[in-house]
């Protein structure tokens, strides 16, 4: 973990991807993410202004608790610019590649 928060001190934008588990996000994301509370506290770095969170799920319904943590727990605790919340269910469609290359071409 330390490597990694030499790499979140230089970052100026994180993604968050996770498979759904139980309507939320994975065991091993939520811990990371509660490592970086710890990492981050009173404040992100300066350079570290936004995020994005990717999730695949089987079925299109399951996204609302991942959605709760991320927008609830994550945003609002760090402050970051929220890019948005990418969401596959099922095959990955092209329209959501086009989302995301969107998003990312106006980075």
């Amino acid at each position: 973990m330390q490597e990694v928060y030499g790499y979140l001190r230089d970052a100026n934008m994180l993604i968050l991807a996770s498979p759904i588990y139980y309507h939320g996000i994975s065991g091993q994301l939520k811990c990371t993410i509660d490592r970086f509370y710890s990492a981050l506290y009173p404040a992100a770095p300066m350079s570290l202004a936004k995020t994005a969170m990717f999730l695949s799920s089987g079925d299109p319904e399951m996204y609302e608790g991942a959605k709760f943590s991320f927008e609830g727990d994550f945003l609002g605790y760090l402050g970051l610019e929220n890019k948005g919340m990418y969401t596959c269910a099922g095959d990955v469609k092209e329209s959501v590649l086009e989302e995301i290359r969107t998003m990312a071409a106006g980075l």
